[in-house]
């Protein structure tokens, strides 16, 4: 029964394809690996100990080499120190499937398979519920997502401890996923069995609670492609081409910028709310994804932007890269490039009087965080003869016929 749900799931995954599954030594992974040798997939089995069970997590690993050895597949394990800063579990989790994507590439493996089971699908499911996720929460784990399979996620648990009883297969023991101290444990062990004896079809309500939320995403996520590729330029949009789309698909549209791993619709609501304040030079982040408010759009970066530190450097012909700047220049003259310092002014050509540079910027609504990036070429004596392309200076008059600017 269980390889014949198995083997309908990986339907779209031929036999003899190479596969890292990830084993813990638990029910679970013993039964998945196991089960995908048996469907007939070239099998590489992949251990992460973490050691945080001491003694009992080396002898976890331990287990997994004498199993892999007995069912003559190869092994590769890792043991490593999980940072206690932050969530354990989250710092556990990520390193666990960045352990599992490097052994992938090492490997040339087609896909990662792991052990997620019917249960833990109806557990993650109420998990979104109670943190008050909305129809992407509702969804639940997919059988693919990316390179990451879920050959077991048809399965029952149930059905997975019958199945290692019936081959004969031992696993170990994991004491602490019993403690109900834990979340997700008072969850299994409490909740859920109250909930199921109180409501025989929660199993297969929550199910077609999943499948309506995949329906809802894939259209929302089609829309919010579309929109990312009209309206996105340089990783900016405009707050007000932003808010003429509905509710739905802005918060896809910023589960999709903001990386789409964890991140909450407690974040989104937060996000879409700093959007609509919209105040210039304001910043806020969804983890190491950073989105910042200037002028009516929004920029988005990787890291929280810093003033970088560009050399003055003098232009000669051939051209030169200067930051994110191609600046090619053929004139006889001797000028530089540099960044802007404070109390800068110029004389804007085919103006009376000077200007400040940082009112210039103002004017033309560049935020402050992209001042420190745009080229200003002066003279010898530093005297200011353009600023960038943008606008020439009194004495730069000369650099419309032999400067060229290009931003990469």
């Amino acid at each position: 029964m269980i390889l014949s749900k198995v083997k309908k799931q990986m339907r779209m995954v031929t036999p003899f394809k190479k596969v890292v599954v990830g084993v813990s030594g638990g029910a679970d992974s013993m039964a998945l690996a196991h089960i995908m040798i048996k469907l007939g997939y070239d099998v590489t089995i992949a251990h992460l100990n973490h050691g945080l069970r001491g003694k009992e997590s080396d002898g976890d690993e331990k287990f997994v080499k004498m199993m892999a050895k007995k069912w003559d597949v190869s092994a590769i394990t890792l043991k490593i120190r999980i940072p206690k800063k932050g969530n354990l579990e989250n710092n556990a989790r990520l390193l666990r499937y960045d352990f599992l994507e490097k052994t992938r590439n090492q490997e040339k493996a087609e896909y990662i398979a792991v052990a997620h089971h019917l249960d833990d699908q109806i557990e993650s499911i109420i998990m979104h519920m109670l943190r008050g996720a909305g129809a992407r929460g509702m969804q639940g784990m997919y059988f693919a997502k990316g390179k990451i399979i879920r050959p077991l996620l048809s399965v029952t648990k149930n059905e997975i401890l019958s199945y290692l009883k019936e081959n004969k297969i031992k696993f170990r023991t994991d004491k602490t996923n019993f403690d109900i101290k834990y979340k997700r444990n008072n969850l299994r062990h409490v909740l859920i069995p109250a909930l199921k004896k109180r409501f025989p079809s929660l199993e297969k309500k929550l199910l077609q609670l999943s499948e309506i939320s995949k329906k809802k995403i894939a259209v929302t996520e089609k829309q919010a492609k579309i929109w990312i590729k009209k309206y996105v330029t340089d990783k900016t949009f405009e707050i007000k081409d932003f808010l003429k789309s509905s509710d739905d698909v802005q918060s896809e549209i910023l589960f999709i910028l903001a990386g789409y791993e964890d991140v909450y619709s407690a974040d989104i609501i937060r996000l879409k709310e700093f959007i609509k304040r919209g105040i210039t030079g304001k910043l806020t982040n969804i983890g190491n994804t950073f989105f910042r408010t200037a002028y009516g759009k929004v920029t988005i970066s990787d890291k929280s932007v810093k003033s970088e530190k560009l050399t003055k450097v003098k232009l000669t012909g051939g051209g030169i890269m200067w930051g994110n700047w191609k600046i090619k220049y053929s004139g006889d003259a001797d000028v530089y490039v540099r960044q802007w310092k404070k109390g800068d002014r110029f004389e804007p050509c085919g103006m009376r009087g000077s200007k400040k540079l940082q009112d210039f910027f103002t004017d033309k609504k560049i935020p402050a965080h992209e001042r420190n990036t745009i080229p200003i070429i002066v003279d010898p004596n530093d005297k200011i003869l353009s600023i960038s392309d943008i606008r020439i200076a009194k004495g730069g008059e000369f650099l419309k016929k032999c400067l060229q600017i290009n931003k990469i």
